[in-house]
């Protein structure tokens, strides 16, 4: 089958000093997805200069609100990424305020996306005889390249799905 390249993948060297973890989405105080993530803390002074960076300044809450009523792509990130509750569980207790970048990982599409997000609150909850923490997240902004790269390897499924799909009609 034949492969087509892509952009280069964001998630590259750079995220393997990351700490790791899990992102859970409720909805109505039920766990709807439980994905595994990498993290970091945005410390001082990039805290306040990610956000003016080409990466992240033109996919704000504001701008994915009026994507999201041209595309369903963008709908389904707004909904999961600005207005679900979602949670950081990590071994390590992070800053309530904390700017952070989260990187989850979608296995079915073998693709990431990378946002950032502030900690808004930080509970403490005790699982196995391990200090778990679970961390509410604000979604603030979406990493254009990780939003391009998971169209690509969205479409990238659904055409190798139409290939094999095509191709067993053919026996």
């Amino acid at each position: 089958m034949p492969q087509i390249s892509g952009p280069p993948n964001p998630i590259d060297e750079q995220h393997k000093d990351y700490l790791s973890g899990w992102i859970e989405k409720q909805e109505k105080d039920k766990i709807v997805a439980t994905l595994k993530a990498h993290y970091r803390i945005i410390h001082s002074p990039e805290d306040k200069e990610i956000l003016g960076k080409e990466l992240y300044s033109n996919t704000t809450e504001g701008d994915f609100s009026k994507k999201a009523q041209e595309a369903v792509f963008y709908k389904a990130i707004y909904k999961d990424i600005f207005k679900s509750y979602l949670s950081l569980l990590t071994q390590s207790l992070p800053p309530i305020g904390a700017l952070i970048e989260v990187v989850i990982h979608f296995p079915n599409y073998q693709s990431e996306i990378v946002f950032l997000a502030r900690i808004t609150s930080v509970e403490t909850n005790n699982e196995l005889g391990r200090e778990v923490y679970p961390a509410r997240l604000q979604g603030v902004s979406v990493n254009q390249e990780s939003i391009t790269k998971l169209i690509y390897d969205i479409n990238q499924k659904k055409i190798q799905n139409k290939l094999e799909d095509d191709s067993s009609k053919l026996m």
